[in-house]
């Protein structure tokens, strides 16, 4: 199969010039009662401190502040291990100020929900964790799906696909500032020529979930300013 996409390779070097996209589902449209669109750069979190979540798998459409649980959808109980990891090592070079994960594992078990319901009983619950650490912001990641690439780097049968999500919590305002979702299956060259950029970073290889979900880490730290 290898081979076979390699020979592609002419055409998404003409296609580069293309805008590079990525074939994902849409990203959650209904939203949750949100604060003032705050500015989400590195500078503006200056002297501001973090707690960071560990990773979850959520149950209901209430455990999500925008959007719906897919109807089918497969989340190992190891995924969130293995993503709590990759994020640990993402955030070890920010230079943002963040509480020991302990305290943030801590207070998340700790933390009330409040007296609101649904989804606004989520957010209170977030905010309540982040007056337990003593912090100006809660990072909150939760994973929806992760599907493991069938075959190899070089072939697959069914290609990975991992859809999380990294909810940014003002503390003082109990708002939602920023929310990144990341919902990609990964596509061979001959499938989207439009993801010729990422077919040639990749060296034609059919990524793992976590390799796919690690790229998805990456873009979604730096689009929250961490």
């Amino acid at each position: 199969m290898r081979s076979k996409s390699l020979a592609y390779l002419g055409v998404a070097l003409v296609g580069l010039s293309l805008m590079a996209g990525c074939v994902r589902k849409n990203a959650p449209t209904a939203k949750a009662p949100t604060g003032t669109d705050a500015a989400t750069s590195a500078v503006a979190f200056l002297d501001k401190k973090f707690a960071v979540l560990p990773f979850t798998i959520p149950a209901t459409d209430a455990d999500l502040l925008a959007g719906y649980l897919p109807a089918a959808r497969v989340v190992p109980e190891v995924a969130p291990v293995h993503l709590d990891a990759a994020l640990e090592q993402d955030l070890a070079g920010s230079k943002q100020s963040f509480v020991p994960a302990g305290m943030a594992a801590s207070c998340a078990k700790s933390a009330p929900r409040g007296d609101e319901s649904g989804r606004l009983a989520t957010l209170r619950y977030y905010q309540n964790v982040g007056k337990c650490a003593g912090v100006d912001y809660v990072v909150v990641p939760l994973v929806i799906d992760w599907r493991e690439r069938v075959g190899s780097e070089i072939g697959s049968t069914n290609p990975a696909s991992v859809d999380f999500v990294l909810y940014l919590i003002d503390v003082r305002t109990g708002g939602l500032i920023k929310q990144f979702h990341f919902d990609e299956t990964q596509q061979s060259l001959s499938a989207n020529i439009l993801d010729a950029r990422k077919f040639v970073s990749r060296n034609g290889r059919w990524l793992s979930a976590m390799e796919l979900a690690q790229e998805g880490l990456q873009k979604g730290l730096a689009e929250l300013g961490l």
